[in-house]
């Protein structure tokens, strides 16, 4: 499966108890990028994700998402499935805030191989992609 994140340079994923992925530019960039693909998401992530068709909405999305499928991940830990994960996509604040939760994957075990800015609606976003290590 395919992760997309939205994480403060810390891996903050979420801070005072609010999302990272607020920006709607990213949220636009991230519909177009998943066009015509089954995208998952849990329903606290399907109230932001509006230009996202026809979602795969579901409390345990990471446990029924297959190979090459995608998921929107916002608020969950990662661990319990990362055996499945083939790719993890994320969007990087470029910023520090307080965070209530952290990414519980460590990177360092992972390969980046893509790195792009990408331009949000209020600012500019890192692009990360990692790979498994091999």
């Amino acid at each position: 499966m395919i992760i997309i994140l939205c994480l403060d340079n810390n891996n903050g994923m979420m801070f005072n108890d609010r999302r990272q992925s607020q920006d709607r530019g990213l949220r636009e960039y991230i519909a177009e990028m998943t066009k015509g693909e089954k995208v998952y998401m849990n329903a606290y992530t399907e109230k932001l994700y509006e230009e996202i068709n026809d979602p795969v909405t579901c409390e345990d999305f990471l446990h029924k998402a297959g190979k090459g499928e995608t998921c929107i991940v916002e608020n969950l830990p990662l661990k319990p499935v990362i055996d499945q994960i083939e790719e993890i996509v994320i969007f990087r604040w470029n910023k520090v805030y307080p965070s209530d939760q952290v990414l519980d994957v460590d990177l360092e075990e992972w390969k980046l191989a893509e790195e792009e800015q990408i331009e949000g609606s209020t600012h500019e976003i890192t692009k990360q992609i990692y790979l498994p290590k091999q």
